[in-house]
This record gives structure tokens, C-alpha cells and sequence, in this order.
């Protein structure tokens, strides 16, 4: 196999999408570039569209024969109403629901505290409809309340808000506000519950299968009687819809995956003998944040061992693995790491790295299953000099969580999916290689699934790179 075609290839399977400034592989190591400063990316624009890819959607649940979905899970209700809710921030039990229906007709709600009226009547993105809760004024009739008063729904408080001045005094975007504070506190619902029960007969949802992120749903609407839905577990169902990604979150992607490769990089640039896990994680801290996104793991040696020696040693490899996001969306960038020259032997591993890395890379296209990925990958390593034990590879899809697998539905424990490839997927496939004693490397990049092929997502380079 020849590294030009491969090249070539990857200029061609580059066209499918945006265009990305990449550092062209080569078949000898690289060197850290030199630092330049770093363009920070800004969120979208006001008027961003729902994340939620509709038609993907619709279609699993026609499927699977469900009527709807309710999220609990901070992402997956972000995903499903473009919002991340301030009592998501503070860590709430219960900060918001989102809700979805199957019928296109009816519609979608966010379901969480009064609080975040102001956000929506700011006009600035694409939102569903919004209910609100505050809390009940009759609360201490509910101490040890049996199962009967459970079922019946508490008198509300109708919150007054804000202070406000005459409607003269205000301006535009504070007169939004004042609006949507006097609606809010006359038909906010007494609880979470009750207001997800508002929501959901709202929209058709009282009744029939639906599935829900987290069964503490079902609890909660149990509780005060909502017994005509049968709850679905439906974890993997929302990661079954998120796998293809929507137009928005590419675009989101795009940015988390440039700016996480980029950190990572500048990153190495900075490593130097002595240094412990804790210090290169904290310039990529820093590196994150100058572009605008937040660290997620920085692994720097071997998995959760952290370097081998405890410090940066000379002559002695290591992988770095890098992940971090971009409004939730992340990035996922991997490479080998030495100060001081290369050994022959981990020479002879990294061509056989790349021969596995270029191998994997050539067949990447809609309709190949990650099982396939896999073993091509492995079965050119290992042909190529790379110890069978030490060498493995797992593609796996990147998005709102850094492993955004569709699992199996038909097996009573998490199992990943053997799926074959689609457009607008975004994966990575992940080939580390470990030696303890020995020699360890790594080589990732994110990239985005397209019709003949495959769009990078981060700045491309070697995989071993030499301080």
C-alpha cells in the first residue's frame, strides 16, 4: 500500500465536506510546530436551530412503535430543546425534562423551573414550548401523604418575580422579560411531576409507549397517577437517533474537534522532563480555554495510570489522549509523545502504527461496519511487526458523549452495536498500543462520516511526534 494514494484519498474524501487546514501525514515523525496564537471560536449565532435531528428521530420511533421520548439526561434534553437549564449548572436532582412526540403535529416542551422564562423570552435560538414549575402553597397538607393525595395536584404559587418598573422605563429585551415573568407566574405547575404530566397531555403523550432516559420518570409520574404510558427503557434509543448528526451539531463539532486537536497540540509544545500528569493537564486546561473549550480528560501515559515513571522521562514514549468540548459537544485527538530521540524498536512500532493507521483510514465509507474498521486495522498492524497483546483499535462515535455508541436493545446489559457507517456520522477510531515495561503510542482523529468518505474534524499529522 502506498502512503501517496492514501494522501490523495484523503484529499478526495476531505471534498465531501468543509474544508479544514490539515497538517499532511508523512511516513517520518514530526515535530512539535512552533506556538502561535490561538483563534477562539464563538457560539453560534442568535437564531441557532434545535439540535435534534427530526427525521432520524421520527423514524426510530416508528421503528420501535413508541409514541414519544422524555429526557432527564442533562444532554439529552439539551438535545432535544437547544437549552442546558440553570438548575442543570447547579447540579439539581431533577433540573428539566424535555419531551418529544413521534406525531410531527404536536408539540415539543422543555419542562423545568420558572427561572427560565427570562432565557427563552430572549429570542435568541430555536426553542420548543416551554412549562414551567414553582412550588406548591399548600405543601404542609402533603407531609406523609398517602397514595390518594399524591394523585391529587397542589395549588401552585404564583411567583410575582422581579421587581419591575413602569413598562415606559423599560427596553425592549427587559419588557420581553417583565412578559414573560407575568406568564410565568400565573401558570406555573406546583411540582416537576405535575408539570411534566401538564407536558405531556399537552402533547398526546398521556397515553401509549414512550421511552425515557432515566426510569426515575416513571417513578415520579406514577406516583401521582399517570398510569396509562408504558415506560420503555430508553437510554440507547436516544443514542440509537444521536449517532447521525444534524446540521447544527456538525457545525458545533466542527469547532470542538479543530479546537481540541489544536490544544492538544500546543499542549506538547509545552512538555518537557519532570513534568507529572497534574502539570500537562493544566496547560491543556489552559490551551482549552483560550479557544473557548472545556477539558474533559487529558490522558498523558497509559490509561488511568497516568506516565509510568510518574514524571515525563527522556527517551522513554508515551500517549496523550485528548478530550474536551465545545458546548457539549466533543473532541477526541490522540497521539505518541517522546522528548529525545526514538529507539529503533519504537520506530519499527510506529511504522507499523501507520501502516495500520492508513489501512483502517482507506476503507472508511458509508455501509462498512465498525467491525470491519477493527479488524483491518489490527490485521495490518500485526502483519506489519506489531505485537498481537500490545496493539488494539475501537472506533466509536464522538458527540455529545465522548463515547456516543448506540447500544444493542435486545440484550439486558450495555452492549455496543456493531453499525455500519452513515453520512453525518462523527466517530473516531482509536489505535493505541501498549507495552507496560515497554513501548506506548497512540494515533486519533475525529472525523465526520460523508457520502464517499470521510471529512477530518481536527488538524491531521503523524502520530509520534518528537520534543
Amino acid at each position: 500500500m502506498e502512503r501517496r494514494n492514501v494522501l490523495k484519498g484523503i484529499g478526495q474524501l476531505v471534498a465531501g465536506g468543509a474544508a479544514l487546514s490539515a497538517v499532511p501525514l508523512s511516513a517520518s515523525a514530526s515535530t512539535a510546530p512552533a506556538a502561535a496564537a490561538p483563534p477562539r471560536e464563538t457560539a453560534p449565532p442568535p437564531g441557532g436551530k434545535l439540535l435534534v435531528n427530526k427525521p432520524r428521530a421520527y423514524a426510530v420511533l416508528e421503528e420501535l412503535k413508541l409514541d414519544g421520548l422524555i429526557a432527564l439526561n442533562p444532554i439529552n434534553v439539551y438535545y432535544l430543546t437547544n437549552t442546558w437549564p440553570l438548575f442543570t449548572k447547579f447540579r439539581s436532582d431533577y433540573p428539566a425534562f424535555a419531551t418529544f412526540a413521534r406525531d410531527p403535529s404536536q408539540p415539543s416542551f422543555l419542562v423545568t423551573s420558572w427561572a427560565q422564562a427570562f432565557d427563552f423570552a430572549n429570542g435568541e435560538r430555536e426553542v420548543p414550548e416551554l412549562i414551567t414549575w414553582s412550588f406548591p402553597s399548600d405543601w404542609s397538607s402533603y407531609i406523609n401523604a398517602s397514595s390518594a393525595q399524591m394523585k391529587i395536584e397542589p395549588t401552585p404559587v404564583k411567583r410575582v418575580g422581579w421587581a419591575t418598573r413602569d413598562d415606559s422605563q423599560l427596553n425592549a429585551r427587559e419588557k420581553r422579560w417583565a412578559d414573560a415573568q407575568r406568564a410565568g407566574g400565573t401558570s406555573a405547575v406546583s411540582s416537576p411531576a405535575w408539570a411534566l404530566a401538564k407536558a405531556l397531555k399537552s402533547s398526546g403523550l398521556d397515553r401509549g409507549r414512550i421511552a425515557v432516559d432515566d426510569m426515575r420518570i416513571a417513578y415520579l409520574l406514577n406516583q401521582i397517577g399517570m398510569d396509562g404510558i408504558t415506560f420503555v427503557p430508553g437510554e440507547q434509543i436516544f443514542r440509537r437517533i444521536r449517532v447521525v448528526k444534524s446540521e447544527p451539531e456538525i457545525a458545533l463539532q466542527r469547532v470542538a474537534g479543530r479546537n481540541n486537536g489544536a490544544a492538544a497540540m500546543a499542549t506538547i509544545q509545552q512538555i518537557q522532563v519532570g513534568m507529572t500528569y497534574r502539570d500537562v493537564e493544566g496547560i491543556f486546561r489552559r490551551e482549552c480555554a483560550n479557544r473557548g473549550n472545556e477539558l474533559v480528560e487529558f490522558l498523558v501515559g497509559v490509561t488511568t495510570g497516568m506516565l509510568p515513571d510518574g514524571v515525563v522521562t527522556p527517551g522513554r514514549s508515551f500517549a496523550i489522549d485528548a478530550v474536551s468540548q465545545y458546548m457539549q459537544y466533543h473532541g477526541d485527538f490522540g497521539r505518541t509523545v517522546i522528548v529525545g530521540d526514538p529507539s529503533p524498536e519504537l520506530r519499527a512500532r510506529e511504522k507499523a502504527h501507520l501502516i495500520g493507521h492508513d489501512a483502517v483510514y482507506e476503507i472508511v465509507r458509508p455501509g462498512v461496519k465498525l467491525s470491519t474498521l477493527r479488524k483491518t486495522a489490527l490485521e495490518a498492524e500485526i502483519k506489519a511487526g506489531m505485537p498481537r497483546e500490545a496493539v488494539t483499535c475501537t472506533p466509536h462515535g464522538v458527540g455529545l458523549e465522548h463515547g456516543d455508541n448506540p447500544g444493542r436493545l435486545d440484550i439486558p446489559f450495555e452492549m455496543a452495536e456493531d453499525i455500519a457507517l452513515e453520512e453525518n456520522m462523527v466517530i473516531t477510531i482509536d489505535l493505541p498500543y501498549i507495552e507496560l515495561g515497554g513501548n506506548i503510542g497512540h494515533h486519533e482523529d475525529l472525523i465526520r462520516i460523508t457520502k464517499t468518505g470521510f471529512e477530518p474534524m481536527n488538524p491531521l499529522g503523524d502520530p509520534l511526534v518528537i520534543i
